[in-house]
């Protein structure tokens, strides 16, 4: 098949929202999930994601052309099923519960494959391009959070947030990958708190919301 960059694929099917068009796109997405669990990257195939999923594999490069597309596509679903970007209003909350979820999600089998695709394949051109686009997709989806919690939407915000993402990011995934410590409760909520420059973890000090 031709090489597509897989930001241009086009998506019918997951542009329907209910019938037979949704199940076969939540089958293509749970299969080649699976499949990169179980084969990794290399050794993954649309043709065996289209056997896993009970469809023509016409019908997958028609809407996903590379398999890098595929797995964007299939990687943004689940992320956006499973990390927490709903607000409260209450900004320290909120980033525990995306910490969180963001946690459970990289240490799950699913997530832990995603990440491992997306660096030893690095070298690749559209693993490469598959992985600054999701990154963009949930940096977007948190600066929006942000936004929301500190009183204005996320246009308002300065480059500060990316910041503040970063400094939430990056100790979690030191610990998945890295130094394997655990990612409990109180080192997410110290992290969170660290990133907001909020002092120790009692009194009613609130988290610092002006970026600056």
């Amino acid at each position: 098949m031709p090489s597509r960059s897989p930001t241009a694929t086009r998506e019918p099917i997951a542009k329907r929202p209910g019938g037979r068009s949704a199940r076969v796109r939540r089958a293509v997405f749970d299969a080649t999930l699976a499949r990169l669990v179980s084969d990794g990257y290399q050794a993954l195939t649309i043709e065996s994601v289209a056997v896993a999923a009970g469809v023509n594999r016409t019908t997958i490069y028609r809407n996903w052309p590379t398999k890098a597309g595929l797995i964007l596509a299939a990687a943004k679903d689940r992320s956006e099923a499973l990390i927490s970007t709903k607000g409260s209003g209450d900004l320290e909350r909120d980033l525990v519960a995306l910490l969180t979820s963001v946690a459970e999600y990289v240490t799950s089998p699913i997530g832990r494959a995603l990440v491992i695709a997306s660096l030893s394949e690095a070298d690749d051109p559209e693993v490469r391009e598959a992985r600054e686009d999701f990154w963009r997709h949930r940096f977007q989806a948190a600066r929006d959070l942000i936004g929301a919690a500190a009183g204005g939407g996320s246009s308002s915000l300065d480059a500060g947030v990316d910041g503040l993402i970063e400094r939430l990011i990056a100790p979690l995934f030191l610990r998945a990958f890295i130094t394997g410590a655990p990612l409990d409760g109180p080192f997410i909520r110290d992290t969170v708190r660290a990133a907001l420059r909020v002092p120790g973890s009692g009194g009613e000090t609130k988290p610092d919301t002006t970026m600056g």
